[in-house]
């Protein structure tokens, strides 16, 4: 189609695009209020720990179904069911204890169709007790894993141990990018060496969103607006 020439009544998605309609996979059940995501195939399947899924939100009803029903599409054909998903900030729950007020404003990954976790499972090799000096004072406080798609990092002082860092207060942590940068005012100093554990490799599992809040519950808001950290 050739660029405009006047102007054009362009329409808009209706709820601001906020919940949309996707054909259901082959023998597949999505429940309502799960989180409900697209395959390769671009139907919709319950989110699970696998990589290369597009997280869509809370599976919100059945499209012109019953409701309270969920989308059971077994035995059936693909998009024999649709299903409506909603883009929003929906809680769920930690999978494994990665997640408490320090990583809020973070990307969560799906772990499955109701839990969500800090890592993307990424668990390719193993690195324990890796020696990481920092620059001088005068340079930026960032180091590299010499990794990309990292995991499960744990920061300490001695290579048996010791002062163990506190993610958030003392450090944060670029994982996809594999980079390592200290917080102003934390307990590392700038040119230390510290010690670093962890997991690199490929990310088997799929983001979800970023982090909004800790509920009381122990359970976190997911916003599944933004699933990149550098989403505004």
């Amino acid at each position: 189609m050739a660029a405009l020439t006047n102007s054009r009544n362009t329409p808009e998605l209706a709820d601001d695009g906020r919940t949309l309609v996707y054909p259901v996979e082959a023998n597949t059940t999505v429940y309502l209020g799960s989180i409900v995501a697209l395959n390769g195939n671009g139907n919709a399947t319950p989110a699970a720990s696998v990589a290369g899924l597009k997280i869509l939100g809370r599976a919100e009803m059945v499209s012109n179904g019953i409701p309270g029903q969920d989308a059971t599409n077994n035995p059936g054909a693909a998009g024999a069911i649709s299903i409506v998903a909603r883009r929003g900030v929906f809680m769920y729950a930690v999978n494994d204890g990665s997640i408490n007020a320090a990583q809020v404003g973070l990307v969560a990954f799906a772990v499955d169709d109701n839990s969500v976790s800090l890592s993307d499972g990424s668990a390719a090799t193993a690195v324990v007790a890796q020696s990481t000096t920092f620059p001088a004072a005068t340079s930026a406080q960032i180091v590299s894993f010499g990794h990309e798609g990292v995991a499960k990092v744990k920061v300490h002082s001695t290579s048996g141990g010791g002062t163990v860092y506190v993610e958030g207060t003392d450090y944060v942590v670029d994982y996809p990018a594999g980079l390592l940068m200290l917080v102003n005012g934390g307990a590392i100093a700038a040119a230390a060496t510290v010690f670093i554990d962890y997991n690199w490799g490929a990310a088997t599992r799929s983001a979800a969103g970023r982090i909004a809040a800790i509920d009381p519950s122990g359970q976190v808001w997911i916003d599944f607006w933004h699933q990149s950290a550098a989403a505004v």
